[in-house]
């Protein structure tokens, strides 16, 4: 029986791949893995400054991306325009630059904007950061968060050259994913053409770059954004619902790889550290090649947001990143039919205790929020014995 909210590993031995010649970011045969630029499988343990490229000055980047690499965050979910004037007044950024030359006009984006944009990419990828960037965000319900209604304005041709010149300007980029929509089922507001646009212009100027979508919460993005540009699948939910979600996500057709985009985040919605921690566990559990970390100050930088970075949350993201590179996470196969875990996994809810296992079966991971009883098919392990040992992930201590 568990001793405490764990992560349980019982292991055999540990596979190393050797890595291959490739350019770029790419999906793998079996379309379960995303693909880095050596060939080789990549798990995004990924942040989400949603409004950083507008909110921060460019000392204030260089402190958030040092300390969320020294963490162990590899990977950065962001938008590039902010359109939520709720805050500041403002859709400029912190040194007074418009995105467009005339508001809301896509057709003149202003160079100053996009030249502080340039910079902080640059600077993420000297520090190793995957990028997942969202061209043009339609905000929550394509309401007055976003720039759905300003999107829909200005018309299909004009979003279509915005996305060739975005795929003229970073389709250099090799550890650029791009993310479509945002926020919003775009189908649902009369949007889909103009998000379509966006996406089509950037493959027309940048056709190697992979592209996924934003939904709303309890939708995916092959559910919403079902579109012949659509690489990456994802999902979006929260603490109660997300086991659900990653195994319809896991067993959908066409297979696409899945990533974890959004659940609650620290700070919001009274989500406890078992609620945040679960969202990451059973991610990495239930196939998905990664899972994005929010924070409340964080992800518009309100005051307190420098000591956010070093937030029990983000630690517990830390520990995530220990454990991953300790073990032969590539090769895990969820237990979504509980042939490993047969017994004490609960409902997909809260709750839940998921597994997985190697094909090999010289490993199985096991996570639950609380302690319980655990039954494990031992004949799934390979080998003649096995060890057993415990992780804390609320502070990354391991007992045998």
């Amino acid at each position: 029986m568990l001793k405490f909210a764990a992560a349980c590993c019982l292991t055999a031995m540990i596979c190393i791949l050797t890595p291959v010649d490739g350019e770029g970011l790419t999906v793998s045969p079996d379309g379960r893995h995303l693909l880095n630029e050596q060939g080789q499988p990549v798990f995004l343990n990924g942040a989400t400054p949603w409004h950083i490229v507008a909110r921060l000055t460019r000392e204030e980047s260089i402190q958030y991306l040092d300390a969320r690499r020294e963490l162990g965050f590899n990977a950065l979910l962001f938008s590039i325009l902010v359109n939520d004037d709720f805050r500041t007044g403002s859709f400029d950024n912190a040194y007074g630059d418009p995105p467009f030359d005339a508001p809301n006009d896509f057709s003149q984006p202003n160079e100053a904007y996009f030249q502080h944009l340039d910079w902080f990419l640059d600077q993420a990828n000297q520090r190793g950061f995957y990028i997942l960037l969202e061209p043009a965000y339609i905000g929550y319900d394509c309401n007055g968060e976003g720039f759905c209604q300003a999107m829909k304005s200005n018309g299909v041709a004009v979003m279509r050259d915005y996305g060739r010149w975005l795929g003229n300007r970073y389709g250099q980029l090799e550890n650029l994913i791009w993310v479509n929509g945002g926020d919003a089922d775009a189908a649902n507001h009369g949007a889909m053409d103009v998000v379509d646009a966006v996406a089509e212009g950037i493959l027309e100027t940048s056709p190697n770059q992979l592209h996924s979508a934003h939904a709303r919460r309890f939708s995916s993005a092959a559910v919403a954004y079902d579109r012949p540009w659509l690489d990456l699948n994802n999902t979006y939910s929260s603490c109660n619902n997300t086991p659900a979600g990653l195994r319809d996500d896991w067993n959908r057709t066409p297979v696409r790889p899945n990533f974890y985009i959004e659940g609650y985040y620290e700070g919001e919605n009274n989500a406890s550290g078992v609620c945040l921690r679960s969202q990451a566990y059973w991610s990495l559990l239930g196939g998905a090649f990664g899972h994005f970390f929010g924070n409340r100050p964080m992800w518009d930088f309100w005051d307190g947001w420098q000591q956010a970075l070093q937030s029990s949350g983000s630690w517990s993201m830390r520990y995530l990143d220990d454990l991953i590179r300790s073990r032969d996470w590539k090769s895990l196969i969820p237990d979504w039919d509980h042939e490993v875990l047969v017994s004490g996994y609960s409902a997909l809810d809260a709750r839940y205790a998921a597994a997985a296992r190697t094909f090999n079966g010289n490993t199985v991971m096991i996570y639950t929020p609380d302690q319980r009883d655990l039954t494990v098919d031992m004949t799934r392990v390979s080998g003649d014995k096995a060890s057993a040992w415990w992780f804390d992930p609320s502070n990354g201590t391991t007992s045998f």
